[in-house]
């Protein structure tokens, strides 16, 4: 249909229609500007209210660990001055000790001022000072009595395993504030003698400075603006130095007298987030003196609310900086903003100018209709960061692509959310080059992290944003999800070396049987090349010995579309006859037509002359198998458990036959034997029944001290038999690890029995268990070493002892090792026998304390378990 031109109009009408188009689109702008700036500023102050708990959350935590850490240490290190028995020993023995053990304490932890140990009356018996790092024992004439300080009948009031804690002040030596300013947190407790008698006290000077630094670095993201109050408001870190203490100096100014309105609502909650026209208050209360006890006495309640000593972590965002959000909403959207006013001009003078050609117009409204829906159905990703990689936008596709939620993205780091381990480096390199437009890539290939885990492979297409004084903000991405191009192209590139690297023949015929392509494998074992055979029938392979019926069965399969598997007995080049094995289908295009036949096959010949061999040998070997393991049990069973049997028989006859009171006091020992022998049989039977029906693992997290401890008990009898002396060392630092605690304690508990009967006939036996922490390139291990000074091991017999039924013992299935092997592969751990110098063994056993292995062998166990 032809495109008449519009009736001409006057330019008064043409300048009207603008004006009505452009202030329409106007107005549609303002709406959209500020349904866009909603959601800006929504977004920005939930960001800003999770951003101020979690860092207040964060400060409290490491006040917290730091008061629990400190309790911990305190009450260690009165429980090991109670256990050496110091408090009952001469006043000089105990000085000189405790001296020492403080000492060493000190110069471990580097964290405490002074270390002291006062009497009952509140004098120092001993005293070490860390000051600056320069350890010093003061001498006892320099000792003082405190017992006039505050602190004194505090601590002496406190009964076994109570704790005193001292508020956070100022260091004061001979009645004034000593400067430097060294803020002092002190924590006692009481200790007894053996008698239980209250001796004294023992008290650690924690440095403050330590405490308020580790908040102030756990709060580096909000420093600008928190600060840390005790219960009457005084500073104890305030963004102005000259506020901090005030309590001590005699200021009036507090946190109280500065926000009362914010004070008296901060007082009532123990944490909270309110608004007032100051700004943002996020605040939580920490109790030293509560999280102190909870740690010497576990298991006791947290106190709720706001008890006696307590400290405010307050943080506050003032009402300016709330308000700021429309500069900077402004500042990033301006150049958007400029260029939908730019567009709505340009669509305006085109809409007013389309009153002069309408024909041309409706043509062109349909030719924008359809491209503009054209567009809506493209689907492609869109993604903004600004300078330091953080986004600040993705489009509806991008989220269901990745299967995030918009609050979910919106202000995380790209890198940390959507990029690989392995490609972190090469994107940070990518942000970096933003600095330098010229140098930043306008187009790149880049895997991108699904929510799910799965990588997506994403072609992008950058462009950089820049403020209004020209330097870079940010980059917008516009890419396509290639994704399923990428692999697609790499499974034919696979398919393709897969096919010509295949150790089966490979043809392809077209529906007339005729060849199309073979793989190499086809020429190395038919000995013709592809040249020779390509274009030709595959007849020319056979031998005669296939039957023209199992032919036409073949192709009758084959063209219904089903496969066709078989065996045939071919020709080579050379004349020489070979058995195949193959598997024939068909291929089907698009419309699902037959138009080729796929063959892959296999050169059996070996197979067959080796088939009735391999068959009739396994089945000799399984019936020898089979004979000796029952042998071997037979025989373990007629040697171990007849004599036993024989001897409780004995007994039991002899019991018949006697009378009187010797018969009674006899009757005990030969009770005795007879339980004895039973136990024996016993052990046999719960090591074959252990090793022949394993159970399956029940892991948990569990402490390998309290594991091993058992596990000594347990062994408790062979101990006492063989008169050994048993030592511990648990190394600090100790974790928990994942695995199953009754294994394991069967496990430690054979290894320390075989130490203990290793050692009959030794002079002073002795059994030592080392647990350490162990890196490794599989990462945190826990490594336990149990050394006996035994008769060790044969080196010839080492490699054995592991081996189901070996033993070098008269007595024993030889079994015990083989269960302990067992479980340990269960929990991926390791086993090694050493020889223990100067004599004896060293056995080290490496467990690993991730629950990733176990969990990874469960999961397999299972999908390989029978449904």
């Amino acid at each position: 249909m032809p495109i008449t031109p519009p009736m001409p109009q006057s330019r008064l009408s043409l300048v009207k229609g603008f004006a009505g188009i452009f202030m329409s689109l106007l107005l549609m702008l303002g709406i959209v500007g500020s349904m866009h700036y909603y959601t800006y500023y929504t977004t920005e102050r939930s960001n800003r209210e999770a951003s101020e708990s979690l860092n207040v959350d964060l400060a409290r935590r490491m006040i917290v660990s730091d008061i629990s850490s400190v309790a911990s240490d305190l009450m260690f290190l009165a429980r090991h001055v109670e256990q050496q028995g110091l408090l009952q020993a001469p006043r000089h023995v105990l000085e000189q000790r405790v001296a020492l053990e403080f000492s060493v304490f000190a110069e471990e932890k580097r964290l405490f001022d002074q270390i002291r140990y006062l009497d009952r009356a509140g004098r120092e018996v001993v005293r070490v000072n860390y000051n600056g790092g320069q350890l010093r024992t003061v001498p006892r004439d320099e000792l003082q009595n405190k017992a006039d300080r505050y602190y004194i009948q505090d601590v002496m009031s406190q009964s076994r395993g109570g704790l005193y804690l001292s508020p956070l002040d100022l260091n004061i030596e001979d009645g004034k504030i000593e400067y430097p300013l060294k803020p002092m947190i002190r924590f006692a407790t009481p200790v007894f003698d053996d008698a239980g008698v209250k001796q004294g006290a023992i008290m650690l000077n924690y440095f403050g400075d330590r405490l308020i630094g580790n908040f102030t670095q756990a709060a580096a993201n909000i420093a600008d603006h928190v600060v840390l109050v005790n219960e009457q408001g005084y500073w104890l870190k305030s963004l102005n130095r000259k506020d901090e203490w005030g309590f001590m100096f005699g200021s009036d100014k507090t946190f109280a007298t500065e926000q009362p309105r914010a004070w008296d609502i901060i007082q009532r909650s123990e944490s909270g987030q309110f608004q007032t026209s100051a700004g943002l208050f996020t605040f939580h209360t920490v109790s030293p003196l509560s999280v102190a006890r909870q740690t010497s006495q576990p298991g006791s309640p947290a106190v709720q609310g706001n008890p006696p000593g307590h400290w405010k972590i307050i943080a506050q965002v003032s009402s300016r900086e709330l308000s700021a959000t429309l500069p900077f909403f402004i500042q990033q959207h301006l150049a958007l903003y400029l260029g939908m006013l730019g567009l709505i001009i340009i669509s305006a003078l085109f809409l007013a100018h389309s009153q002069y050609h309408h024909r041309r117009t409706d043509a062109q409204r349909e030719y924008e209709q359809r491209f503009r829906h054209t567009l809506e159905n493209i689907e492609l990703v869109a993604v903004a960061l600004d300078r330091q990689g953080l986004i600040t936008f993705c489009n509806d596709y991008f989220l269901r692509l990745t299967d995030w939620k918009r609050k979910d993205v919106i202000g995380k780091a790209w890198i940390e959310t959507f990029i690989p381990d392995e490609f972190k480096a090469d994107m940070l390199g990518i942000i970096d080059r933003m600095r330098h437009p010229e140098q930043f890539p306008p187009r790149y290939e880049g895997r991108v992290l699904a929510r799910d885990g799965s990588l997506l492979l994403i072609a992008w297409n950058n462009t950089l944003s820049y403020n209004p004084a020209g330097a870079v903000i940010g980059v917008t991405g516009i890419g396509e999800d290639i994704t399923e191009q990428r692999r697609s192209e790499e499974e034919l590139r696979k398919l393709n070396r897969a096919v010509e690297q295949s150790p089966s023949v490979v043809m392809i015929t077209n529906r007339q049987g005729l060849i199309d392509y073979v793989n190499p494998k086809f020429t190395e074992v038919s000995g013709y090349t592809r040249e020779e055979v390509v274009g030709r029938n595959p007849r020319i392979l056979k031998s005669g010995e296939t039957s023209k019926a199992e032919y036409k069965n073949l192709w009758a399969t084959v063209y219904r579309g089903e496969e066709w598997r078989g065996e045939f007995h071919n020709r080579r080049k050379s004349g020489e006859l070979y058995w195949e094995s193959a598997t024939i289908s068909a291929i089907r295009n698009p419309e699902g037509e037959i138009t080729h036949f796929l063959a892959v096959k296999e050169d059996i010949t070996e197979h067959k002359r080796l088939e009735a061999e391999v068959e009739e040998r396994n089945r000799e070997l399984s019936k020898n198998q089979a004979l000796a393991a029952m042998g071997r049990m037979a025989s373990m069973i007629a040697h171990d458990l007849r004599n036993p049997l024989s001897s409780v028989k004995m007994t039991l006859q002899i019991l018949g036959k006697q009378n009187g009171d010797q018969a009674l006091a006899e009757t005990d020992e030969l009770r005795q034997i007879s339980l004895e022998q039973i136990r024996y049989m016993e052990e046999i039977l719960s090591d074959m029944l252990t090793y022949s029906k394993p159970d399956a693992l029940n892991p948990e997290w569990i402490t390998i001290d309290r594991v091993i401890d058992m596990a000594i008990g347990l062994s408790q009898r062979k101990i006492e038999e063989f008169d050994v002396q048993v030592s511990t060392q648990y190394h600090p630092g100790l974790p928990t690890l994942y695995g199953d605690a009754t294994k394991l304690r069967q496990v430690f508990s054979n290894l320390i029995t075989n130490a203990a009967q290793s050692t009959d006939g030794i002079h002073r036996p002795r059994v030592a268990i080392d647990v350490m922490v162990e890196l490794g390139l599989s990462g945190t291990c826990i490594r336990v070493d149990i050394c006996d000074n035994g008769n060790g091991i044969d080196p010839e017999e080492r490699e054995r002892l592991f081996e189901p039924f070996f033993t070098t013992r008269t007595k024993g299935t030889g079994l015990g090792l083989a269960i302990v092997k067992r479980i340990l592969d269960q929990h991926r751990a390791a086993i090694e026998l050493l020889p223990n110098e100067p004599q004896g063994t060293r056995v080290s056993v490496v467990l690993p304390i991730s629950p990733n292995s176990i969990q990874q062998d469960e999961e397999q166990s299972a999908e390989n378990s029978p449904a």
